[in-house]
């Protein structure tokens, strides 16, 4: 007893001299909180000078990042903007709350302003009204009005952008607007506002930096001081503590409750006694309340065990119920999140799932008490974030369940232990949840007791979330099922690229629409269109480029026409247009319309691309009574187009379906012809106009057939380009012309150069140099005896790949001429670099030489102009006497026409060829007699 009350006087001096040392500290402090102010004090006065100053700066910048966009753009926004800025920097509009960054950080891309707005004050007040001297305020006043006078230069570049001119002049006058914005003066008006600002900045930065270090020195000091005295008056209440704890072990009146409440029977609350003190009035309580509680504590633990564990069964069959019945994740989550509060006996429950791009998670279903803290919650997976260090972010990056054993004292919940303790959360789990093997979101309930997930526990709810995890793969799998139904049913009516109405819509919306109009004696109108030229934007620009542009001409098509009407695309470039209600003089206004939409520039990427079409027009009942009639009829109209141009529209003609049968009809007798080898070979002689020799021949392809009689080459040929035929045909040609060649020189005839016609197609095939070599070493033809003649209108389609094929060809050892001369239009430079030896003028400018000065002058040109460039010259079409001197006198080196020869069948050819030279045997003989 003596011990205990020598230990409570030496408290009570404790006591004394704690509440002494206290005093002292309640007065240091105060002293250290007036320097830490004084400190604040002198950093926010020079913070907020230089904030404003750089208001100002960035206002200036703002105002000319806006007029130069507007001049750019010509969006009137950027003006709205820019006033907006004047308005709120001069006071006629209300500054946003902390406008302290530039404006665009205020103005969202819709135009709204995610700031609130704070009261209506001109930047030049705040400046006058934060205490700066007369010297710095006249620096920030000489920079506000150079930047207003500023204005007025942009306002007039606004103005010449804005003003109404012509199409031209717009353009060079947003070139002045720019210049005025980019100029010398404009930038040196732009130094006149930085220029006082920085002086602005030194002479503040000269004003409060000593301030700013006297006060750091001062609260240095102070918090040297603080921090030690805090550290001797910790020694002491530690101390004290040890002192106090010696003899009672706790507080008097925690020590008097705990005697009361043990003397009441009430032994449930523990007593606490720290190791090795229990020498104190604490020891005895402490032995009695275990004694007395521990039967009663054992028996309670094991009947809350076996209550969660039936709850948590009731709940795990709940779950498993509901994932049979639910179709979907939300009716699924919100059914077990139900489960687990009603059934489970858990306080809450949520399940949130993950925002992969934000790194977030987002509640999508909960129950129980505390639901309302979920609103709007979307916790971070950062684990650098106060909030994003919790339990979910611990589960998601160890990839396994957490397990929150005491909530309101686990590090990993310390941002959340406030709201914990409303809604009485004592314990909380997360556990992932799986699609495919990845996170997709947590389970997580939370518990009133502590320690509530034990081993079984967690076992439950695991088994629960890998039944979670089963159902939501089997949701995946149902909505890509879903998903591929849908965009089968979507491929199988609308075209993929363009979202337009395809083919079989097309064809079901015309039979319906002719079973209206057959009701209602209505017309109808199909229309066909083909981009002319479209293969060229696909072979120079790229297949994606032209998928652009179709996507884009798609959408103008769509907008030119009725609500009612149908827009398809067929595939390619063709697209078809269904118009109900519309006679002939309706669908001529329309496919004018249509024309005028598609040759309006289109801005593909950094290309500018203008194309024409070709439309055909077929009206019902008129052109077909049926809707395989009216598409044929269409389809006719629009290679009639094709073949008189291209770029415009045709109605449809009794005469374009005699035409189309008769294209068939020929199309289908050209294959029977390859077939059946009905094709012959004529050979026309080409004659030197020094000598008259015969020095080549031109292999003409001529075809009779059996039904439709002599069929002229211009009506076949340009079906078998068409059709694709003229390759096969072409090869026939060339490899007979070569064999006819040969034959002739086996037969002791002077050699011929034999001169083949090459269409485009043939041209533009890659494997072209290869097949004339291969049939020439075949037909064992020397490649100097064959020239191969090209249109000049092909050549000049593609220079640079027809400079390539014609190197390719030379290298071969082959001759290129350049066929009906005259008629394209040659560029000299390209033609110098054609590897070419001969030029064949056209013969309608052969034809009326005798006659025609202009004829005259134009051929006289090509030979003169051959001559320079060291090529031959060979004219066609000779037929007269008149014809042949004028060519002589012009030095044309060959001729072949009507007036020599006719083209002639293999063996007429021999015999005038023998003719022909024993002619010139015996004129050769007469002068030498003579």
């Amino acid at each position: 007893m003596t011990n205990r009350l020598s230990k409570l006087s030496l408290l009570s001096r404790h006591i004394w001299l704690m509440l002494g040392m206290l005093l002292m500290f309640a007065v240091l402090f105060s002293m250290y909180v007036h320097t830490e102010k004084q400190l604040e004090r002198a950093f926010l006065l020079r913070q907020g000078a230089l904030l404003l100053a750089d208001e100002l700066r960035q206002s200036s910048d703002d105002l000319t990042r806006m007029v130069r966009t507007h001049v750019v753009t010509g969006d009137a926004i950027y003006r709205r903007h820019y006033q907006e800025i004047l308005d709120i920097r001069d006071g006629r509009k209300p500054r946003p709350v902390r406008y302290d960054d530039v404006y665009w950080d205020l103005v969202l891309l819709d135009d709204r302003r995610a700031r609130a707005m704070g009261p209506a004050i001109a930047l030049l007040d705040l400046m006058r009204h934060h205490g700066f001297t007369e010297q710095e305020f006249s620096k920030l006043a000489q920079a506000k009005a150079n930047s207003d006078a500023l204005t007025r230069t942009e306002f007039a570049a606004m103005e010449i952008v804005n003003a109404e001119f012509e199409a031209g002049a717009r353009e060079q006058s947003r070139a002045v607007a720019i210049l005025m914005l980019h100029n010398g003066a404009y930038h040196r008006a732009k130094a006149g506002i930085m220029g006082p600002i920085a002086e602005f900045r030194s002479m503040v930065d000269q004003r409060t930096q000593a301030g700013v270090f006297a006060a750091e020195r001062g609260t240095a000091r102070m918090r040297i001081a603080f921090t030690l005295f805090c550290l001797v008056l910790a020694v002491m209440l530690w101390n004290t503590k040890r002192k106090l704890y010696s003899i009672l072990g706790a507080s008097v009146d925690q020590l008097h409750g705990l005697i009361a409440r043990l003397g009441g029977g009430d032994g449930t609350a523990p007593i606490p006694v720290v190791d090795g003190v229990q020498d104190n009035v604490l020891g005895w309580l402490l032995e009695t309340q275990i004694n007395l509680a521990r039967s009663d504590a054992e028996r309670d633990a094991a009947q809350a065990k076996n209550q969660r564990l039936t709850q948590l069964y009731a709940a795990l069959s709940q779950c498993n119920q509901a994932i049979v019945r639910c179709t979907g994740e939300t009716e699924l989550f919100t059914q077990i999140c139900r489960a687990i509060v009603v059934h489970g006996g858990m306080k809450m429950a949520w399940i949130g799932l993950l925002d992969e791009q934000r790194q977030q998670i987002r509640p999508v279903a909960s129950f129980g008490s505390g639901t309302d803290y979920l609103d709007g919650l979307e916790l971070s997976l950062d684990q650098t974030l106060p909030w994003g260090f919790g339990p979910i972010s611990r589960a998601f990056h160890q990839r396994e369940p957490f397990w929150c054993q005491d909530f309101q004292h686990d590090p990993a919940t310390a941002y959340w232990h406030e709201r914990g303790a409303r809604f009485g959360w004592a314990a909380s789990a997360a556990l992932p949840l799986h699609l495919d093997g990845a996170i997709i979101g947590f389970l997580n309930p939370y518990a009133g007791v502590t320690h509530a997930f034990d081993d079984d526990a967690c076992q439950l709810l695991l088994e629960m979330a890998v039944d979670i995890d089963f159902a939501l793969k089997n949701f995946a799998h149902e909505a890509q099922r879903k998903q591929a139904d849908e965009r089968i049913q979507y491929l199988a009516h609308f075209d993929a690229l363009t979202g337009l109405p395809n083919r079989d819509q097309l064809h079901d919306r015309v039979q319906y629409a002719i079973s209206l109009a057959q009701r209602s004696s209505e017309s109808v109108a199909l229309m066909f269109l083909d981009l002319d030229h479209f293969k060229n934007i696909n072979d120079t620009l790229g297949h994606s480029v032209g998928d652009a542009l179709l996507v884009k001409l798609a959408g103008r098509l769509r907008s030119a026409l009725r609500d009612e009407d149908t827009v398809s695309r067929m595939g390619g470039d063709e697209f078809s247009f269904l118009l109900y209600g519309v006679d002939a003089q309706g669908a001529a206004t329309v496919a004018q319309k249509l024309q005028d939409v598609i040759n309006m520039p289109l801005q593909i990427g950094l290309h500018d691309l203008t194309v024409t079409a070709s439309i055909g027009i077929a009206l019902y009942p008129g052109d077909g009574a049926d809707k395989e009639t009216l598409f044929k009829n269409a389809d006719a109209a629009m290679y009639r187009v094709k073949q008189e141009g291209r770029h415009g529209y045709r109605f449809f003609t009794a005469e374009m379906q005699l035409r189309s049968a008769r294209n068939l009809q020929l199309i289908s007798a050209l294959r029977r012809a390859l077939e059946l080898e009905q094709f012959e070979v004529h050979y026309q002689p080409q004659v030197s106009l020094q000598d008259g020799r015969i020095v080549g021949a031109e292999a003409l392809l001529r075809w009779t057939d059996g039904e439709l009689g002599v069929v002229s080459p211009a009506e076949f040929i340009p079906l078998a380009e068409d059709s694709g035929l003229i390759l096969p045909i072409g090869e026939w040609v060339l490899r007979h012309a070569a064999r006819q060649a040969k034959a002739w020189m086996a037969q002791g005839q002077a050699p011929l150069v034999m001169a083949v016609n090459l269409s485009v197609v043939q041209f533009r095939h890659a494997d072209l140099p290869s097949l004339v070599t291969r049939i020439l070493d075949e037909e064992g033809l020397p490649p100097e005896y064959l020239e191969l003649e090209l249109t000049e209108g092909v050549a000049m389609h593609d220079p640079q790949g027809a400079i390539s094929t014609m190197s390719n060809l030379h290298q071969r050892g082959v001759r290129m001429s350049i066929d009906d001369f005259g008629t394209g239009y040659s560029s000299l430079s390209h033609l110098k670099k054609f590897k070419i030896y001969k030029l064949k003028i056209d013969q309608s400018f052969v034809r009326d030489i005798c006659t025609d000065p202009e004829d005259k002058v134009i051929v006289g040109a090509i030979i003169h102009m051959a001559k320079s460039l060291g090529l031959q010259t060979i004219a066609e079409g000779v037929e007269t006497v008149g014809q042949l001197a004028y060519l002589r006198e012009q030095g044309c080196d060959e001729m072949q026409g009507y007036y020599y020869s006719k083209p002639l069948a293999p063996d007429q050819f021999e015999a005038f060829v023998r003719r022909t030279s024993a002619v010139e045997r015996a004129s050769e003989m007469l002068s030498s007699h003579q």
